[in-house]
């Protein structure tokens, strides 16, 4: 299914498609997260925040797989590549079981104050604010490796232009 949607596009394989999706979404639930505890009378933020975050999370592990899938076609890596690869896949993992955590503790959480009238900030929404809080770094160091793969490695691009590209550039560059 995905290689006829694939065929289409320019796209090498699916994964930078979903990568940001995650990114997006843990960014915003993380963001959802704060303004509740500040705005603790608007419950509809908290229950914002665990959604992105269980949504967030499940394209974080669709982004993860996609990206095992795209790590078996870069066949003839070189060496560098493959430690940056692996190095990127393993803060990837870390990441994915960071938030399937917060997700997990904003389940509960929500849960718990599913009655409330204001957002109480107790042990268990303290702990996942700040996990989360390193979920978000762990994201910045997961699309720092990610970027390190493409413009550093040039992994997932074409490298190099035919003629007939170089001139179909300067065409549309033509006043």
């Amino acid at each position: 299914m995905f290689d006829s949607i694939l065929s289409s596009t320019a796209l090498p394989n699916i994964h930078p498609a979903v990568v940001h999706y995650p990114i997006a979404l843990l960014t915003l639930a993380f963001g959802l997260d704060l303004a509740c505890i500040v705005a603790r009378r608007q419950t509809w933020l908290d229950r914002a925040a665990t959604l992105f975050y269980v949504v967030g999370t499940v394209s974080a592990c669709l982004a993860y797989i996609s990206g095992q899938r795209a790590a078996a076609l870069m066949i003839g890596a070189s060496g560098a590549a493959q430690v940056a690869m692996y190095d990127h896949e393993d803060i990837a993992k870390i990441t994915l079981i960071t938030f399937a955590v917060v997700a997990s503790l904003r389940l509960i959480v929500t849960w718990q104050g599913r009655r409330d009238k204001a957002v109480k900030v107790g042990t268990l929404r303290v702990f996942a604010v700040v996990l989360a809080l390193c979920g978000q770094v762990l994201i910045l160091l997961t699309a720092d490796r990610g970027g390190e793969l493409v413009f550093r490695h040039g992994l997932g691009v074409t490298v190099g232009q035919t003629t007939e590209d170089v001139e179909d550039d300067e065409e549309l560059l033509e006043p």
